[in-house]
Parts: structure tokens; sequence; C-alpha cells
């Protein structure tokens, strides 16, 4: 699995970057510029993407994560076509998340595969 990290502010992000990387070493991170977003989108093909703001790109995706839209403490969270909002966010709800996407994305691979 592949994650793709573009939240906002940078210290977050590198702080998110740095705890995935130490506690899910078998998923593939990637950190970028929200203002690079899409373009690390089309070149990486992550299948998570961690973020401030959807785009275009990433609303195209088959799972992402919102963290604090607007500075509000919450995240809104989408799989699958299912879109929803967890509010106080802490790290090991993004964690929980990354482990559910991870095992549907195992699913559909062995499905496909």
């Amino acid at each position: 699995m592949h994650i793709l990290v573009a939240n906002e502010p940078c210290a977050y992000r590198e702080a998110i970057t740095g705890a995935l990387r130490e506690l899910r070493p078998h998923i593939e991170i990637n950190a970028a510029e929200p203002e690079i977003l899409d373009g690390e989108v089309a070149r990486l093909r992550p299948h998570l993407v961690v973020c401030s703001r959807i785009t275009g790109a990433v609303q195209a995706l088959w799972a992402w994560i919102m963290l604090y839209p607007d500075g509000e403490d919450r995240a809104e969270i989408f799989t699958a076509g299912e879109r929803a909002t967890v509010d106080n966010v802490e790290f090991s709800d993004l964690l929980s998340f990354i482990d559910r996407v991870e095992l549907l994305f195992a699913g559909k691979a062995e499905r496909l595969g």
C-alpha cells in the first residue's frame, strides 16, 4: 500500500510521515507540499492521501483523509464511496483508518489478482 501525505502545516506533515514510517514500516509513505498535490497523485498513484484540502485529483481516488479542514479539529474521511466526519481527531483515529483502508485494499487486490 502507498500513502501520500500533503497536509498543512508542514510540521504536522513531517510528524505524521515520520510516525507512519515508524509504526507502519511495510507501507510506502511519501510527503509532498500541498501546492504540488495533484501532480504527485498523478505521478505516485497512492492508495490513500492525507491532505488539508481536497483537489480534483484527490477526489477521484478510492480513499482520502482531509485533516483539520478550515483549521477545525476534525477530519473528513472517504473510502470506497463512503464519507464520514470524525470530530476531535487524534492520531489513533488516523491509524485506525489507515489500517481499515489497508485491509480493504488487500481484499480488493486479492480479488483482482
